[in-house]
């Protein structure tokens, strides 16, 4: 009996270890060290500087604590959410007519993979229009992407610094649009256009547009199929929450993270990993991510673009300051 309560209490501590050891929390994410416009971020930090941010949680001495729950996600369409107001609605009208004809990039019709990255309270990072053409055609499909299980206002901040990491640019897309021309007159105008002139996603045939928009309609002529779309997707994206939080960046300073470029693959590994250096204690205890202040002396964007710091810097920093913590303790004992 006592050596089955001992494994019970052992259990229970196990598990309870288990229980502290804490991931990366929001709520600890200075502002200050990570800003959430792009703009901002290039002005605080060289691209050098966010490359040692992303790399430096590990060597903080806990890389449990920039730990970000990571996966593959699928979601309804209708309950994601943009993260930005800058919409076209040309763009997503003709990426529309491209999902009920079924050509790409929605080779199987609305929905599938997004290629981009879902915040844990389903803010989308990227890929918004082809989320909102989506919706105006089935807002009940299905929808896949990268799923990061942290608020979408901190990981903007976060994935700023992955950016300029990546890019070398703290000049983010161009913006224009709002969803204010998602209506129905909004959509009878750009479909009008684009059944007498034609649009790319239609293989730039008028008469394919007529034919995507009779099939999807279930109207027997031209005018009424594109009347009966127009309602039809303005019907369609009235379940969607359109509405984005008033602190969150503009276009131009949101995040880019292309899965082209091999972005967004390594943008999950470092969140996954705990490699950004995301909650204090930071790097070397210097109050700043990545320690970027104490490195050579230098605090943040002082260090200037060819500061030169890496990865093995950021190693060779800490062997020695090991290597001395070490000297300090034998000299105690003695």
């Amino acid at each position: 009996m006592r050596y089955s309560s001992y494994k019970k209490d052992k259990l229970i501590m196990e598990n309870w270890r288990g229980f502290l050891k804490e991931d990366a929390s929001a709520s600890k994410v200075n502002s200050k060290d990570f800003p959430m416009k792009l703009s901002d971020v290039g002005k605080t930090y060289s691209p050098e500087q966010a490359g040692i941010i992303a790399k430096a949680g590990i060597e903080d001495g806990d890389a449990d604590d920039d730990k970000i729950q990571t996966g593959d996600g699928e979601w309804s369409v209708k309950d994601l959410k943009p993260s930005q107001t800058s919409m076209n609605v040309g763009k997503a009208v003709a990426f529309a007519i491209a999902a009920i004809l079924e050509n790409n990039p929605f080779p199987n019709g609305p929905g599938g993979d997004l290629k981009a990255i879902v915040s844990g309270d389903n803010h989308i990072m990227d890929g918004h229009h082809r989320w909102i053409a989506s919706a105006m055609v089935d807002p009940e499909t299905k929808i896949q992407g990268k799923s990061v299980q942290f608020p979408a206002k901190e990981l903007i901040a976060i994935l700023n610094i992955l950016t300029l990491y990546f890019t070398k640019s703290d000049q983010g897309k161009p913006g224009g649009g709002t969803f204010a021309n998602f209506t129905e007159e909004g959509f009878k105008q750009i479909l009008t256009k684009y059944a007498n002139d034609g649009v790319w996603s239609a293989n730039k045939d008028p008469n394919e547009v007529v034919r995507a928009l009779m099939k999807f309609s279930g109207a027997s002529d031209k005018e009424t199929a594109i009347a009966m779309s127009a309602k039809k997707m303005a019907d369609n994206i009235s379940v969607l929450t359109t509405e984005v939080p008033s602190e969150f960046p503009q276009r131009e300073d949101m995040p880019i993270i292309s899965a082209g470029e091999g972005h967004l693959d390594l943008a999950m590994k470092l969140l996954g990993s705990g490699a950004i250096d995301i909650n204090p204690a930071y790097f070397g205890d210097s109050g700043e991510p990545g320690g970027v202040k104490d490195q050579g002396g230098i605090h943040r964007k002082d260090a200037g673009s060819d500061a030169g710091y890496d990865a093995e810097q950021i190693k060779r920093n800490r062997m020695m300051r090991d290597l001395e913590e070490n000297k300090k303790k034998r000299r105690k004992n003695k």
